[in-house]
């Protein structure tokens, strides 16, 4: 077997910061995805439908709260999702920390892309969730936006430009 070059990382370096910020990232989407379903049929959980509360009653005529109250079977669907979403977050969160710790720390170049490309894969999904409340005339603001959506979007381009420069 031919010996392999030790790459020499450092966590002070724009690769190691690259690291921290994916680690951060699926962290995140990790802490985010499991408090997902233990919040979700909280009186916080409630007031939120989709987006935010002052978008969600432009978007539905009427607050999540009252929607979910006057319809149970809304509300199941939306506790089914909310734990599917979950799910998915945790899941999503563990791939990212795994490929930065295994793939990116040991500056593999392919690592830093596919972590890039699955932070950009998603701007279409929201851009169709967003969808409906612009056609509604919702007015959207950054603070509106989900933190599992905010967050991650807000970590990505530092991220994939200290990895850019850190790779050997």
């Amino acid at each position: 077997m031919p010996d392999q070059v030790a790459f020499d990382f450092r966590w002070l370096s724009p690769l190691g910061l690259s690291v921290a910020l994916f680690l951060l990232y699926g962290a995140f989407y990790v802490f985010i995805g499991a408090l997902t379903p233990a919040l979700s049929d909280t009186e916080m959980g409630r007031q939120i439908g989709i987006i935010s509360a002052r978008t969600d009653r432009v978007l539905f005529g009427d607050s999540p709260e009252n929607l979910l109250r006057n319809d149970p079977a809304l509300a199941r669907a939306r506790t089914i999702i909310f734990n599917m979403l979950g799910g998915v977050l945790v899941a999503a969160g563990i791939l990212v920390m795994a490929v930065a710790w295994f793939g990116l720390r040991q500056g593999q170049a392919w690592a830093l892309w596919t972590l890039c490309l699955a932070g950009v894969v998603v701007v279409p999904f929201w851009w169709l969730v967003f969808q409906p409340y612009f056609q509604a005339g919702a007015p959207l603001s950054f603070s509106d936006i989900p933190p599992f959506m905010k967050v991650p979007g807000v970590l990505l381009l530092p991220a994939f430009v200290s990895g850019w420069i850190g790779l050997p």
